[in-house]
């Protein structure tokens, strides 16, 4: 009995050396294979400087030309730097990602049933987006596999997708990106703002379209992404959103056309501040006229200022020091008043004052 307890002991114990020995080997084998590719991607570096200089066609031949081993070195590299170069850089480093494939296998993951290997892939796409958009073949299909992504069951995987549609957007992807605001399977309106942004003046037709279209939370998103936009060709649709029926909707149009800043707004402004019953909406169009900075502006900041509650009134205030003398001008004969006015006057004229250093000058 004895010698078959020491036996199984003595069997155990060879099991425990022989797994610390397979442990020992692995990790040695990972270690120098981690030096290696270390090493590999230091002697590389080099090329993908150049490459990304934009001004060595031999250096991109060669980093595209690298074998399987420094490749797979250098090429976290390459990735990570397609998010902090813009241009030629970019469609240099892009040209390489091609080159070796790494496009053309991301098209092809993003079909893969594989959720994990589905956000990799449109990650990818999303890095090299700017340089993909004006390429006739991958990028239609790049977009193509990244719509049929906004449906997909993973959230990570539809966050991924719109923002890779935001670096590589068209119209067309604009107003899919809207739709999934209220999806089945939504997405963070944030997320899909930030994308529209990105995408730019070719969302502007789909969020003119969107801003009169929807549940007030819908059209107030797409009056304040024109006003981030800004983009003048808005100004007609955001002027028409200061009458919706929403204060919420009224009250982001005005804040985006005074971040459009276009002159010929300046009318539905004034006729908002002097007429709209939301202290709100009366609030963001006067920092709108503000803004806009246009003197004609000045006879309806003026009533408010002298006809509107506190909040109202101060806004117009420091509205009409933006407009330069003629604010000034009435901001001083309000200033002599004892009334409510008067307050708001004497407090928005003594910022300049402290900011010219005094209240002589």
């Amino acid at each position: 009995m004895r010698t078959v307890v020491q036996l199984v002991l003595l069997v155990s114990v060879a099991e425990a050396a022989l797994c610390l020995l397979v442990l020992c080997v692995v990790r040695v084998v990972r270690n120098r294979r981690e030096r290696a590719l270390t090493g590999t991607a230091t002697a590389t570096r080099q090329l993908v400087v150049e490459t990304a200089g934009g001004e060595s066609p031999s250096a991109r031949a060669a980093l595209a030309a690298l074998d399987g081993r420094s490749w797979q070195a250098v090429e976290p590299t390459v990735t990570r730097l397609l998010s902090r170069v813009k241009g030629g850089s970019h469609r240099a480093l892009t040209d390489v990602l091609v080159q070796r494939g790494v496009v053309d296998a991301a098209l092809a993951h993003a079909a893969r049933p594989r959720s994990l290997r589905r956000a990799r892939a449109a990650t990818l796409l999303a890095l090299a987006g700017p340089s993909l958009r004006t390429d006739p073949v991958r990028g239609p299909e790049a977009r193509r596999v990244l719509h049929a992504l906004l449906g997909h069951r993973s959230v990570t995987v539809r966050e991924t997708a719109v923002r890779a549609l935001g670096r590589l957007g068209d119209s067309v992807s604009a107003g899919l990106l809207l739709t999934t605001v209220n999806a089945p399977r939504p997405v963070a309106p944030g997320l899909i703002g930030d994308a529209l942004v990105r995408i730019g003046p070719a969302a502007v037709e789909a969020l003119t379209a969107a801003a009169g279209d929807g549940d007030e939370q819908h059209r107030a998103l797409a009056v304040e992404l024109l006003g981030l936009i800004k983009d003048r060709r808005a100004v007609p649709a955001l002027s028409a959103a200061l009458h919706d029926g929403a204060p919420m909707v009224r009250a982001a149009a005005a804040a985006a056309l005074g971040r459009v800043g276009e002159p010929a707004a300046v009318a539905a402004l004034a006729d908002t501040v002097r007429t709209d019953p939301s202290g709100r909406v009366v609030v963001a169009a006067a920092e709108a006229l503000g803004l806009i900075g246009d003197d004609s502006a000045v006879p309806a900041l003026q009533q408010t200022l002298r006809h509107r509650p506190y909040r109202a009134a101060h806004t117009a205030a420091r509205a009409l020091l933006r407009l330069g003398p003629p604010g000034r001008t009435v901001l001083t004969d309000a200033a002599r008043g004892a009334d409510p006015a008067g307050a708001h006057a004497r407090e928005a004229l003594s910022l300049t004052s402290d900011h010219r250093g005094g209240p002589g000058t």
